[in-house]
């Protein structure tokens, strides 16, 4: 059936190129269809991925630079319907519908297709667009602009010549720019003229990043680079409104020898400015406008807070500080222009209300007058706020899943901007397993959070005026719930959060002081059944050890001894593992079944963990005008240090764990104790305007001590997956699994993975990468040799994977899909893992919103 589909499938689209791929079938006789836009240099060629966004005059874009598709479709739709359709989309949504469909119709004498919606030809109508066809007088223009874009960046004598290559016959048409650029001019002397002597000093004190450099080629931009720098210096040092009209910072270029130019930059007022001296000013009266209706009913209620001035319509229902908070803005303070995006960023940044405007005024009545007047106008947003969301999921486990949810928000519960959020999300779902063949839905996932957010730090103390301001300090208290049944192991997982967040400037930080989770397996006996690989291994590990000791073959068939109970016997059976081979069960067949064990009761562990956690952001990425950003996070999270402490203060009762270890419990459930830290670190490089490079290094550490021998799974590395190492499934990966190509599950205490991806654009919204991933998990215990991490080997077990993916760029949010393939995999022995197996027809595929890194 599926090869019918695409027979059918293929046929179409082979039909509808044929009729369609005369992209010349509806230009009117003697004008000639624009193929390509082309460009051939003389001698060097510079800026050259730049040239196109110059020429006024391009071709539609083509589908991977190749197809027409545009053209092709806007030739399919017959030319009788072109007035129709092109009137038709010039109407809004709401009043396109058949009535409007037919009167045009009727207009264009098409009474024949009355009552007809013609959807398909206007959906092919739509995705097309009309050729471009060849205008010599725009080429000119174009050229001229392209010499114009030249000289701007110091080719002074660059000469652009458009040529013409026509194919009368087939009605078709190429420009060539012809490109010459010459010898470029260099700037060897720069001088400056600054009028006013505090500027003067301002400047001399901020030189170390001066755009202007000497003895390098000419370019305007970075004169405007320097401008916009200069301007934002001077504005943060008081000069409100410096250079508003272009006309107090100028650059003059001497040309006289247009090779070796001489630039001054002049600071001064224009002369016919009435006030010669330049005024640096000072934050004055602040007002804020709650909930402002107009000018006359703008001051109704009245009060003041630390030096604000509150008005309101109606009473004061909150707190103050609810609208001072996210001011930065101090009165008698001098005034910069980055105080005041800072304050417009934190009130954007509230969920109490919205910033209708912030203004910043001059006295016009007293030119003279170096105070300034701000105006904050704020509108409350409703005390409730209801939000459904449906999404549809894949995980390892659940073949298919739709999720919806629901989040219920309250605000200012205490008057004071503190808002109460509830998060209810369900999940149902499909997943093959031996007991629910065939049956749909037939698992689910179901998760309550309740959150309580501050504006502020929660502490016993009164925390106004602690952190500045502007660092957006913020605290949040939660409680969470989630169970799931069928969606690998069942579970409960009962948590408790209380964080702290601040972030000066491009640094976040946040520090979790509580931080508990309770998470018990309600399905321990299903292991084997989902993790069947798992399964097949432990079963060897019988078998031999029946074998080898037949009297404990008939205990376990009689039931005198549990399958755990014997995992554990085999386990640390030293005199067994003497003895091996034992029937073709060899060391390594022992070792995969340790890993198994271990990684068993890994997983099925009930546990407690108390863990305090400082998470730490650098991110450039945020900054429009940075070039080449990076992006750096940390984390380091203890778990059990409370918990010990308490276990040593009043004791807490003691058991045997399955390794023969004794342990603390409370309430039956042992606490866990660990050190974990994360590293990630990303760069991404512009190579052009449309091109980038993005790089990503991420390192991970574990390590569990004292209580528990075995990291919790929640805590536990893995491989694979569509933000990953993304030839592989989510927890696919490991250093030395036990056969290629299986489907088990890894989890480990270590990680390192590398990632490299070219992005560039295809067509319109589509984009596309050709990415690199490396990587794998390893165990830092001694007991598990197979997948200990050691220096000189761990370079060899790294998963490299590669593969080409596409994204749609849907403005809000980027729907990804990647198509990977295994290029080293460690799954194979030493020798034989480059390229094995590879399967062009069947790559990994993963999905993803956003991009992985």
């Amino acid at each position: 059936m599926k090869k019918t589909f695409s027979k059918i499938l293929f046929l179409i689209g082979i039909s509808f190129l044929i009729t369609a791929c005369d992209v010349t079938k509806k230009i009117p006789a003697g004008e000639l269809y624009l193929k390509s836009n082309d460009y051939e240099f003389v001698d060097e060629s510079p800026f050259s991925d730049e040239l196109e966004d110059y020429v006024s005059q391009k071709p539609n874009k083509r589908l991977f630079g190749l197809l027409p598709m545009k053209d092709w479709a806007y030739n399919r739709v017959p030319a009788k319907y072109d007035s129709v359709f092109m009137d038709y989309y010039t109407y809004s949504n709401l009043d396109r519908n058949q009535k409007l469909l037919d009167s045009l119709f009727m207009h264009y004498g098409l009474e024949e297709n009355v009552g007809d919606s013609k959807w398909l030809t206007r959906l092919i109508y739509r995705a097309g667009a009309k050729p471009i066809t060849l205008d010599t007088v725009n080429s000119q223009k174009s050229a001229h602009e392209l010499e114009e874009f030249y000289f701007e960046r110091g080719y002074f004598d660059a000469q652009v010549n458009p040529t013409f290559d026509v194919d009368s016959a087939a009605q078709k048409a190429r420009v060539t720019y012809n490109v010459e650029v010459k010898e470029p001019s260099k700037l060897v002397d720069y001088n400056q003229v600054i009028t006013d002597t505090k500027l003067e000093s301002l400047y001399a004190q901020n030189m170390e990043d001066n755009k202007i450099i000497l003895n390098e080629r000419f370019d305007v931009r970075n004169f405007e680079k320097e401008r916009d720098r200069l301007v934002k210096i001077f504005k943060n040092n008081g000069y409100f409104q410096f250079n508003e009209f272009g006309n107090e910072l100028i650059f003059k270029i001497d040309s006289t020898n247009d090779k070796q130019l001489a630039a001054t930059l002049k600071i001064a007022k224009p002369e016919n400015d009435t006030i010669k001296d330049f005024t640096q000013y000072y934050f004055g009266d602040i007002n804020v406008y709650v909930d402002y209706k107009d000018e006359e009913s703008k001051k109704n209620f009245e009060r003041e807070h630390r030096g604000y001035n509150l008005y309101n319509f109606h009473e004061f229902r909150l707190k103050p500080r609810v609208y001072t908070d996210a001011i930065t803005l101090k009165s008698n303070d001098m005034y910069r222009f980055d105080d005041v995006m800072r304050t417009r960023q934190l009130i954007l940044d509230r969920e109490n209300f919205s910033l209708t405007s912030l203004k910043v005024e001059r006295n016009l009545d007293n030119p003279l007058d170096s105070l300034l007047t701000t105006s904050i106008i704020l509108r409350p947003k409703p005390k409730y706020d209801l939000e459904l969301s449906f999404e549809g999921m894949y995980s390892q486990f659940l073949s298919f899943g739709i999720s919806p949810g629901l989040r219920l928000l309250t605000r200012n519960v205490f008057k004071g901007g503190e808002n109460l959020e509830f998060n209810l999300r369900g999940t149902v779902g499909t997943v093959n397993t031996s007991e629910a063949q065939n049956e749909l839905f037939n698992a689910y996932e179901l998760s309550f959070e309740t959150k309580l957010n501050f504006p502020r730090w929660v502490l016993p103390f009164n925390t106004e005026g602690l952190v500045p301001k502007e660092w957006n300090p913020k605290s949040a208290i939660s409680l969470g719930l989630s169970g799931q049944k069928n969606i690998g192991l069942g579970s409960r997982n009962y948590s408790s959060v209380m964080d702290y967040t601040w972030t000066p400037g491009m640094n976040n930080h946040n520090f979790e002081l509580i931080n508990f989770q309770y998470i018990k397996n309600t399905e321990k006996d299903k292991y084997y059944k989902i993790f069947t690989v798992d399964n097949e291994i432990k079963n060897q590990a019988f078998d031999a050890y029946f074998n080898f000791k037949p009297f404990y073959q008939a205990l376990y068939e009689n039931g005198e001894i549990t399958a755990n109970e014997l995992e554990l016997l085999i386990y640390g059976d030293e005199d067994f593992v003497s003895n091996l081979p034992v029937n073709n069960y060899n060391f390594d067949d022992f070792t995969d079944f340790r890993n198994v064990i271990f990684r068993k009761n890994s997983i099925i562990q009930d546990v407690l963990i108390q863990s305090f956690a400082h998470s730490y952001t650098y991110n450039e990425t945020t900054k429009q005008d940075k070039k080449h950003p990076w992006f750096i996070s940390s984390k380091i999270e203890v778990a059990g240090a409370l918990m010990r402490l308490i276990d040593e203060t009043i004791g807490f009762n003691q058991e045997e764990g399955f390794f023969g270890d004794t342990r603390s419990v409370l309430g039956g459930v042992p606490y866990s104790e660990f050190v974990r830290f994360d590293l990630d670190v990303r760069k991404t490089i512009d190579l052009s305007s449309k091109t980038q490079l993005a790089l990503r290094s991420f390192t991970g550490v574990a390590i569990p001590y004292g209580n528990l021998e075995v990291l919790p799974f929640s805590k536990s590395y893995f491989g694979g997956g569509s933000n990953d190492v993304r030839a592989w499934q989510a927890y696919e990966l490991s250093p030395s699994p036990l056969r290629p190509n299986d489907d088990g599950t890894y989890i480990d205490q270590m990680k390192i993975t590398l990632n490299a991806e070219y992005r560039f654009p295809i067509y319109g919204m589509i984009n596309g990468a050709f990415f690199v991933d490396a990587g794998n998990i390893w165990s830092l215990n001694s007991d598990n040799q197979k997948t200990q991490f050691r220096f000189d080997s761990f370079l060899k077990q790294m998963g490299v994977g590669s593969g080409l993916g596409v994204r749609f760029d849907l403005t809000f949010v980027v729907a990804r899909l990647d198509f990977a393939y295994k290029i080293h995999d460690p799954a194979y022995p030493d020798g034989d893992r480059w390229f094995n197996n590879i399967k062009l027809l069947r790559p990994q595929l993963q999905f993803g919103i956003n991009y992985p890194f």
